[in-house]
């Protein structure tokens, strides 16, 4: 089964209100083997709004329509969805008791506004809001099924469940299947190439699909059918070969974020971390302590960012700084090492660079250089990259925690 998301509202099209219904009802129907065809944000416009139900109807059977309930003018979702069923809004006494009672539970009165949130399409089952006082609706219309819901979330999040089982009355939903692969040090077009002929001869049951981020790139398998341990098992023997393809860049802990990574690995070798920031500012240290049981594997940090604090705490020779430059794999290696001293622990990183893209006594904007220590060896990478500073910091950061990883594995 198919399905499309709508979601009403000028405040969504303007980004003054963040939509998170669509993703999070995405993701309810998905688990529940409901196949999300597409989302849709609409203005508060009567016409647009029922051409827009007009035209999913053409390509799905289910609409879940979010927003537009409230007791205000520009209110109008009730009446839009009278005008494409041909329908006329009746007054439902029983409703009116409900949103009475709640009110009176704190100490409000109904006025003439919220009496009209009484007022639903006759031809509605009414879907009942037990956390706030504007009822939901369900239409069931010719093979069609509509849901109208609040737009606040956490009403909209409470009538689902009801939703879905009206849905599992209807249609004999199919077992949808996901599993998440973490990859580290492969970008996208390389793990495509990497893994062709695999990925041609998967299952007509399985779907790829590759999603990157700044800290890993990711593989995630659809599995759609009726047996769901079958699809379970099909998953699972399909990426038992991947590994055996992709090698180390398979990530060695499945987890997303590379500071959870780090932090699982180390408590394993029952090992330790420190840093000796500069470009990045504090941002590793940020990351690192992020994760829960970091005191247990972090030593701790310096932002070295003046050149003095890189010689005179860190202990950089002078001279190296002045025939390589502070920007430098000489002077990262350097203060890795003598953080790993100071702090007494097992590995340390070390950061240096022009996070900004302006170039710098002839050193190009966005040039990064990082080091790890490592118990027996120093290694190092020089990297420029080409978008915003913040931007720049967040990938340096990942960049130095997944070098860490492959030492670490």
């Amino acid at each position: 089964m198919k399905a499309t998301i709508i979601t009403i509202g000028d405040e969504i099209l303007i980004g003054q209100t963040l939509d998170t219904n669509s993703g999070w009802i995405g993701s309810y129907l998905e688990n529940n083997g409901i196949h999300v065809h597409q989302t849709i944000s609409v203005s508060d416009s009567q016409t647009q709004i029922v051409d827009t139900i007009s035209e999913s109807f053409k390509s799905v059977d289910l609409i879940l329509i979010t927003g537009g309930l409230g007791p205000t003018k520009d209110d109008i979702t009730k009446q839009s969805l009278c005008d494409y069923f041909n329908d006329e809004l009746v007054f439902h006494k029983a409703i009116h008791e409900e949103i009475k009672s709640y009110f009176a539970q704190r100490q409000r009165i109904v006025n003439s506004y919220t009496k009209l949130q009484a007022y639903l399409p006759s031809s509605c089952e009414v879907l009942h809001n037990r956390k706030g006082t504007a009822p939901g609706m369900w239409f069931d219309k010719e093979g069609k099924m509509l849901a109208s819901m609040p737009g606040i979330p956490h009403e909209m999040k409470d009538m689902m469940p009801s939703v879905l089982q009206k849905i599992k009355a209807k249609h004999d939903l199919i077992e949808i299947v996901h599993k998440t692969v973490y990859t580290r040090g492969i970008i996208e077009s390389h793990l495509a190439e990497l893994i062709s002929d695999w990925e041609n001869n998967l299952p007509k049951e399985i779907k790829l699909a590759y999603l990157p981020s700044v800290s890993t790139l990711m593989l995630r398998f659809t599995a759609r059918g009726h047996d769901r341990s079958y699809l379970e098992h099909l998953i699972e023997q399909n990426i038992t070969s991947l590994k055996s393809i992709i090698g180390h860049y398979y990530s060695p802990i499945q987890k997303r974020l590379a500071e959870e990574v780090v932090g699982e690995l180390l408590k394993i070798n029952n090992q330790t971390i420190s840093l000796a920031e500069s470009c990045t500012g504090g941002n590793l240290s940020k990351m690192i302590t992020s994760v829960s049981g970091s005191s247990g594997y972090f030593k701790g940090s310096l932002v070295a960012y003046h050149t003095n604090i890189k010689t005179e705490v860190l202990g950089v020779k002078t001279n190296v700084i002045n025939d390589f430059g502070v920007v430098s794999e000489e002077v990262v290696k350097e203060m890795a090492t003598s953080c790993k001293a100071l702090f007494k622990s097992d590995y340390a990183i070390a950061t240096s660079g022009l996070a900004s893209s302006d170039d710098v006594d002839g050193v190009k904007g966005g040039t990064i250089c990082l080091a790890v220590a490592t118990p027996d060896k120093v290694v190092s990478e020089k990297i420029l990259f080409n978008t915003s500073r913040p931007i720049n910091i967040e990938r340096a950061s990942n960049k130095a925690l997944n070098l860490l990883i492959q030492l670490l594995s």
